[in-house]
């Protein structure tokens, strides 16, 4: 028995020694303000439901993470040239494939058009269709984000009288809706919220009658700059991390409901 806890000890010291040398550095994370996923908390450092949810997989297989603040499109960049290892709640698309390894979904999204109170009476829209035949729409977008598989592909070739406006963050978007430079605005229900609630309370915003699922959302993982075997680690730890309670735990703190595990 005594030799048995002696290899036991030993084994549970290598993993997380292993692990470390498969990171072989310090894993390098960007990350931008989208509250509750992730934000920066009273100390300063990077908080939320996705950070917390990431750095307790790290910590399971031994490697340490570096946050570094910068705009989703920035993220979405860097990590396509190997520059930072990690982004957070992103969606899955082919382009992204393309340069990325995608770590299996741990929250799912729901878009929704969204529009000033004040003017939803003007937009009767029920389908995605319906937007081709009100006239001249300004449709707001976020660059670098991906709105699901069926809103991404409408979004390459809208109808003619569909103008996109691309801004460059959620809450810029928000305040153009708000004062009228744009009629609408494609966004999810569980960032939205939270940005709106840091901008003026009138014009207030409203979400339109439809919805998308957008899917699960993702860790991604650079794959100029992160093994395969290390994305896998990282796999393996958050499968383990639903197996034993932690993701549901933590879901259920940050939102107040069970997590919605297809």
């Amino acid at each position: 028995m005594r030799f048995i806890g002696y290899f036991v000890s030993l084994a549970c010291w290598a993993l997380p020694a292993m692990a470390g040398g498969l990171c072989g550095k310090t894993i390098q994370v960007g990350w931008e303000e989208r509250p509750p996923y992730h934000y920066q908390g009273r100390d300063g450092r990077p908080a939320g439901y996705s950070v917390a949810l990431l750095d307790q997989a790290a910590a399971r297989i031994g490697c340490r993470l570096a946050y570094r603040q910068m705009p989703w499109s920035r993220t979405l960049q860097e990590l396509r040239l190997g520059k930072v290892d990690v982004a957070m709640q992103a969606l899955k698309t082919p382009e992204r494939e393309a340069y990325a390894c995608f770590v299996p979904g741990y929250s799912s999204s729901l878009v929704r058009l969204w529009v000033r109170g004040d003017r939803a009476a003007q937009w009767p829209v029920s389908r995605l269709q319906d937007l081709g035949g009100l006239g001249t729409v300004r449709l707001g977008v976020t660059h670098g984000d991906s709105y699901g598989d069926i809103l991404d592909s409408w979004l390459k070739a809208p109808p003619g009288t569909v103008k996109l406006d691309v801004g460059e963050t959620l809450a810029g978007s928000l305040r153009k809706l708000q004062l009228g430079r744009i009629d609408l605005l494609l966004a999810s229900m569980d960032t939205l919220p939270n940005e709106l609630a840091r901008l003026p309370q009138q014009p207030s915003i409203v979400a339109l009658q439809p919805a998308w699922r957008a899917g699960g959302a993702f860790y991604v993982f650079s794959k100029r700059s992160v093994s395969p075997g290390l994305c896998r680690a990282f796999a393996g730890a958050l499968s383990e991390m639903k197996r034993d309670g932690v993701v549901d735990r933590l879901y259920r703190s940050r939102f107040n409901i069970a997590y919605p595990d297809p």
